[in-house]
């Protein structure tokens, strides 16, 4: 699941855009809390507004197979409070621990961990720096493979063994533990994007030559210093793809 740290910005970014992305149901959650919490609108009144974005936005949109979802998630809404946070701050000292680990998959690795256990650490006070984001999640974010899945726990357990991380002690529990946090110290690095946190520490190490997104600004990594065509990420090149497909096709058709 795709980690948002301004979930305020992104709902206003998606009203103006008025864009439903590649999963409805989840936009128009985000976009349900924003209209209660925000807006303090009724649930009646959230419904009503989520049935006409999904009829700008949507298309094929049908109202029928859709209203008990919007009924549902106008009435959940409320429950959830929104996330405002801006960055979340790296260290030097925490920099200096991670590069204290020769090898550069484990860097990014215990990067990416750092930067979810402060962000949990934000939106709880009591959390003192315990991750529960799912282990191939954090493996992905870090870009990191592995050829079987059990090297993912012969990764962690490696750095266990350095005393940077620790396990909860319960055997049904996979939650991990940062021990090396350091919220006192001036801050280096901000994040303020989740989606590549191992390119974010590899651009901040200055390996790698890497450009954003210019639909979504995702982080991507470039070919070569000289490859000057990457310009989407894999996600959105489909898109774009499949869009002048749509337009090469139509014009044929009106030309026919």
């Amino acid at each position: 699941m795709t980690v948002v740290l301004n979930e305020t910005k992104l709902a206003e970014e998606i009203l103006e855009k008025e864009e439903t992305g590649n999963k409805p149901a989840a936009t128009l959650f985000l976009l349900a809390r924003y209209y209660r919490h925000r807006q303090n609108l009724t649930r009646k009144e959230t419904a009503g507004k989520l049935d006409c974005f999904m009829q700008r936005c949507y298309k094929n949109y049908n109202p029928d197979l859709w209203a008990a979802m919007i009924e549902n998630i106008s009435d959940k809404a409320l429950k959830y409070p929104l996330h405002e946070i801006n960055a979340i701050r790296i260290t030097e000292s925490e920099l200096e621990r991670i590069r204290g680990i020769q090898n550069t998959k484990y860097q990014k690795l215990l990067f990416t961990m750092l930067c979810y256990a402060k962000l949990y650490n934000t939106l709880s006070e009591n959390n003192n720096g315990w991750i529960n984001t799912k282990i191939k999640e954090l493996f992905r974010s870090a870009r990191i493979t592995v050829k079987y899945r059990k090297d993912k726990f012969l990764y962690l357990n490696d750095l266990e063994q350095t005393g940077l991380i620790s396990f909860s002690v319960r055997n049904d529990n996979l939650n991990i533990r940062v021990n090396f946090i350091d919220m006192d110290s001036e801050s280096v690095l901000e994040i303020q994007d989740f989606r590549e946190l191992g390119y974010e520490y590899m651009k901040y190490m200055g390996e790698g030559n890497f450009t954003h997104c210019s639909r979504c600004h995702r982080l991507i990594l470039k070919k070569s210093n000289k490859d000057f065509s990457t310009k989407y990420c894999a996600e959105c090149a489909k898109q774009a793809k499949n869009e002048q497909n749509r337009i090469y096709y139509r014009n044929r058709l009106r030309k026919s």
